[in-house]
């Protein structure tokens, strides 16, 4: 059986017969938006604002959420977290695979994306604001760039909201509270007719579905798509990047079959023996923690018993 190091050898090798990476993995998607320009770029083609209300500056805020009770500490690790200029929050989050509690997921971030918003918001309010309004929420954007088939969605991007339940069948209806927006887009929906359409948001529809596997990038008269493209080129980046982004796919791939295990075999405790071997192989605990939904303190712990005994 290989070992660990011999498939991140063979993983290295597969990636370079290709032209670029595929954007919905990770660590690529997080390259891609560590541009304040292309995340704007990108919002403003999906968020569907009218123009006074263009995206025009961002401010990147701390990606780790910790929501802490007397019995717990839950944590939510965003993917990408920025305010933007108009004193509104967005959380720009990609999934590669469903899961069965994936709806609930999204509410989740939803929800301490609000909480974390409304701390920060409530810190540039004077007190005299906050006396008056002491309930005021800051509007929020939860989007989601989903590489599977979604089941609530009957279109490429929804936008879904609180409405009441008299207003099902009236397609005039407007949400009853529209501080709080999901906008998912299902990237399995996307086909030739929407990628017609000719818009900067179909452009990067095109980039996030059809990437992976092009020869060539497209013809495109948009600075900031052809750059995505430049910075994604295989031919065009580091060694240890590449290196780290095979490293998370085979990671990626033997959780999810260890999981598969565990699940079929009905022990919950493999997971912690999966996290203390995938840390000894040297990935990180964020992604061991991610990946195998576990907290990160506890995978933090195995990581702090292996240093020690190296000690």
């Amino acid at each position: 059986m290989a070992t660990f190091e011999e498939k991140v050898k063979k993983q290295v090798e597969i990636i370079k017969q290709h032209t670029f990476l595929d954007p919905t993995r990770d660590k690529v998607f997080k390259e891609i938006f560590s541009k304040d320009v292309t995340l704007i770029h990108f919002l403003n083609a999906m968020l569907h604002q009218p123009e006074e209300r263009k995206i025009v500056s961002i401010e990147r805020k701390k990606p780790a959420s910790t929501l802490t009770s007397a019995i717990d500490v839950e944590e939510v690790r965003f993917d990408v977290h920025a305010k933007l200029n108009n004193d509104e929050f967005v959380d720009l989050e990609v999934q590669r695979a469903s899961h069965e509690d994936f709806a609930d997921r999204v509410e989740l971030y939803a929800d301490q994306l609000s909480i974390e918003s409304k701390i920060h918001f409530d810190s540039q309010r004077t007190e005299a604001e906050k006396e008056d309004h002491p309930y005021l929420m800051p509007s929020t954007y939860s989007v989601w760039i989903c590489n599977f088939p979604v089941s609530f969605c009957k279109s490429y991007r929804e936008e879904l909201g609180l409405f009441r339940f008299s207003s099902i069948g009236d397609p005039d209806a407007l949400p009853v509270y529209d501080k709080k927006r999901y906008i998912v887009i299902d990237l399995s929906k996307v086909d030739a007719n929407v990628l017609d359409l000719n818009s900067a948001e179909t452009e990067w529809l095109e980039l996030f579905t059809k990437m992976a596997s092009a020869k060539d990038a497209p013809k495109t008269k948009d600075p900031v798509i052809a750059d995505v493209y430049s910075r994604l080129a295989v031919n065009a980046l580091e060694k240890n990047f590449i290196t780290e982004i095979a490293t998370g796919m085979v990671t990626e791939a033997e959780i999810s079959t260890r999981i598969g295990t565990a699940r079929r075999e009905g022990r919950e405790e493999a997971r912690l023996s999966d996290a203390e071997a995938f840390l000894r192989e040297g990935d990180s605990v964020e992604r061991v923690a991610r990946v195998l939904k576990l907290p990160l303190e506890k995978v933090q712990e195995l990581a702090d018993k292996i240093a020690g005994e190296k000690a």
